[in-house]
């Protein structure tokens, strides 16, 4: 019998077994390298995603020409403090008693309070006028108006009460 042939044979077998743990060994460390890589990336993008940030004013009524019009017509300004563009997609707003008011927004509005070339979109890069118009011409009473943006799928959320100043003195 060919003892040589089987001897090495055997020996193969034994770098067999060194290479599988030594391929074993690699693939844990790619995964520990992955992982790491991951968890630096998600570092990196959290940091980045932390200025994004939308920052309202006060709603008040903007001074028109005619009174009775400043009534339905709600003005913020809306600021970025990112140095990516943002997108506001939409406005509600709701009475204090849950119903919703049917509006029309966008960035700029004629001086009767008529909003002009309202859109479903506005870009934000530094700021931004926003006006609220109601489109059954009532007076805005208490409300709350909710904004979508790109940064968040959290509303942005603001609280419009027509006798603040009032409210303000009295304290």
């Amino acid at each position: 019998m060919d003892f040589e042939a089987i001897n090495t044979f055997f020996y193969c077998i034994k770098y067999m077994d060194y290479a599988k743990y030594m391929a074993a060994i690699a693939a844990c460390i790619a995964a520990i390298c992955a992982y790491f890589s991951y968890r630096l990336s998600k570092s990196i993008y959290n940091e980045i995603k932390s200025d994004e940030t939308i920052i309202a004013g006060q709603l008040h009524h903007p001074r028109l020409q005619n009174a009775k019009h400043n009534q339905c017509v709600l003005h913020c300004t809306l600021f970025n403090k990112s140095q990516r563009k943002a997108f506001i997609n939409s406005v509600r707003v709701y009475e204090s008693n849950g119903n919703e008011i049917a509006i029309t927004w966008s960035n700029s509005i004629d001086s009767l309070g008529n909003v002009i070339n309202p859109t479903d979109l506005l870009g934000l890069k530094d700021s931004i006028e926003l006006y609220l118009r109601r489109n059954d011409g009532e007076e805005f009473k208490e409300c709350e108006v909710y904004i979508k943006h790109s940064y968040s799928v959290e509303l942005l959320q603001l609280s419009f009460d027509p006798y603040y100043w009032m409210k303000e003195s009295e304290e």
